[in-house]
């Protein structure tokens, strides 16, 4: 889809859900020590991170105006996702429409199977 072609409540939408996860970071119920305990599985954070560590990283992302905003579509659910760098790494933050989060990785670790 482009830009000039998402429905304007699409952006409405989009900036309001950045704007309640900027005030607060907010985890469906358990998943944000599921998270974090993948992406130190994964290798994408040090063994000895704690959660404070991982939504700090994912503060830095989502308070970067320079960092580019997408539209993500799954079916009839609109998730949105803020992708940028963090330390010299590219990183991706994906959240609800209602300013939930739902998970933050780095997307050059994606593989097709």
């Amino acid at each position: 889809m482009k830009y000039d072609k998402i429905p304007k409540e699409y952006l409405l939408e989009a900036s309001s859900a950045l704007g309640a996860l900027r005030k607060k970071l907010r985890w469906k119920s358990g998943k944000d020590i599921q998270h974090l305990e993948k992406r130190k599985a994964m290798g994408h954070l040090p063994g000895h991170s704690l959660l404070e560590d991982y939504n700090t990283l994912i503060y830095e992302l989502i308070e970067d105006d320079d960092n580019i905003v997408y539209l993500y579509e799954f079916g009839v659910k609109r998730y949105y996702a803020v992708r940028g760098k963090v330390h010299k790494v590219d990183w991706i933050v994906i959240f609800s429409k209602d300013g939930i989060m739902e998970t933050a990785f780095p997307p050059g670790v994606l593989m097709i199977i």
